[in-house]
C-alpha cells in the first residue's frame, strides 16, 4: 500500500511539473529580438535599363551587412507572432557590362512573421515564415561638398516580399537568450526611376531579388 501511495505521489508530481513550468513562463509573453550579421545576395537578372532588356544581363552585388529588429507575442510555448523591421546593404559592382563607383542597393523590409519553436530545455531550435514588403533604394556614385554628400543618381521602389528563416538559440537566463539564425528573403521584381544629378532620369529594373543572410541574435522575453 505504501508503495502504491508513493508511486501515485510521484506520478502526480511528474504531471504537475510541466504545468508549473508553463505557469512560470506564461508571464513572459512579450518578446524583443535584435539580429546583426551579413548577407550573401544572388545576382538578379536585369529587366530594364531605359527600356526592356532581353539579353539576360545581371546586376552584380557584393556581400554586405544585415540588421533586424522584431517585437512579438508568444501565443503558445511553440508559436510566436511578431512584426519585424530589417535592413540590408549591398554594393553594386556592375550592371551588366556597365559599372559606376560607389553604387549600392539598400533594402528595408517590413514583415509579419510566424515562428514555430521546439523548446528542448535551454536549447530552442526554431523555424518560421513571414510576409510583407521591401522599400528599396538604388544609388549611383557620391559627390562631396564640404560636410555634405549626396549620390549622383538614385531611385526607390516598394515591392511585396516573403521570407523563411531557421535558427537555434540558447536561453542563458529567464529573460534572455542568444543564438544564430539563417534567413532567406525574396522580393518581387524591382523597378527604379533613377533621378540623375543633372536633371536627367532613366528607368532601371531587375527581376526578383534573393538574399541569404546569417546573423547573431539576441532575444529578450518579458
Amino acid at each position: 500500500m505504501r508503495t502504491i501511495t508513493t508511486l501515485a505521489l510521484v506520478s502526480v508530481g511528474c504531471l504537475a511539473w510541466p504545468a508549473l513550468g508553463d505557469e512560470y513562463s506564461s508571464s513572459q509573453r512579450w518578446r524583443f529580438r535584435f539580429d546583426i550579421g551579413g548577407t550573401i545576395p544572388e545576382n538578379p537578372t536585369i529587366s530594364e535599363i531605359g527600356g526592356p532588356v532581353t539579353s539576360g544581363g545581371e546586376m552584380e552585388l557584393s556581400s554586405g551587412p544585415a540588421f533586424d529588429f522584431a517585437a512579438g507575442f508568444r501565443v503558445t510555448p511553440w508559436l510566436t507572432l511578431e512584426g519585424e523591421l530589417g535592413f540590408t546593404y549591398n554594393e553594386i559592382n556592375s550592371v551588366g557590362n556597365w559599372s559606376y563607383p560607389d553604387s549600392s542597393l539598400s533594402q528595408m523590409s517590413m514583415m509579419l512573421n510566424a515562428e514555430f519553436a521546439l523548446p528542448l530545455g535551454r536549447l530552442v531550435p526554431y523555424a518560421g515564415i513571414g510576409g510583407g514588403g521591401v522599400l528599396s533604394t538604388v544609388s549611383f556614385g557620391n559627390y562631396y561638398y564640404y560636410y555634405y554628400t549626396d549620390s549622383d543618381g538614385w531611385g526607390t521602389d516598394f515591392v511585396p516580399a516573403a521570407q523563411a528563416f531557421a535558427g537555434l538559440r540558447f536561453e542563458f537566463s529567464r529573460n534572455w537568450s542568444a543564438g544564430v539564425s539563417y534567413r532567406f528573403l525574396a522580393t518581387a521584381g524591382q523597378d527604379w526611376d533613377v533621378e540623375w544629378w543633372n536633371g536627367a532620369d532613366f528607368s532601371f529594373g531587375v527581376d526578383r531579388v534573393f538574399m541569404h543572410s546569417v546573423s547573431f541574435t539576441v532575444t529578450g522575453s518579458f
